[in-house]
């Protein structure tokens, strides 16, 4: 089996900051309600295939999948591959949100 490209949550952020990518958040709507990351775009895993092929990915954009922790969103960059249907890189987010939030890099909490 093929290993799952990675991305640092520092990589991940300069990405982000300089609208070079886009976040793609795995967790189920409870997770994403109580902490998200700013501009990430929820695309459950228990809904998936069916809500990856509904998303509409920006050509020439790095795919960022994030969850928690970094289980989920390696299994569903194994699920899609390498690359996005545009040929965007496809990676996944070392250590999730939870890395995110460790690195002192901001998070929304709450649903409001």
């Amino acid at each position: 089996m093929t290993p799952v490209p990675v991305i640092s949550v520092e990589e991940a952020y300069a990405l982000l900051q300089a609208d070079e990518a886009v976040l793609i958040d795995v967790r189920e709507a409870g997770e994403f309600a109580a902490a998200r990351i700013d501009g990430a775009v929820l695309a459950p895993l228990s809904e998936m295939p069916a809500i990856w092929q509904a998303l509409t990915f920006p050509a020439g954009k790095t795919i960022i999948v994030q969850c928690l922790k970094g289980g989920r969103s390696a299994q569903v960059c194994a699920f899609v591959g390498p690359t996005g249907p545009d040929g965007q890189a496809v990676v996944n987010l070392t250590g999730g949100i939870q890395a995110w939030h460790a690195a002192g890099l901001p998070i929304i909490e709450g649903e409001g």
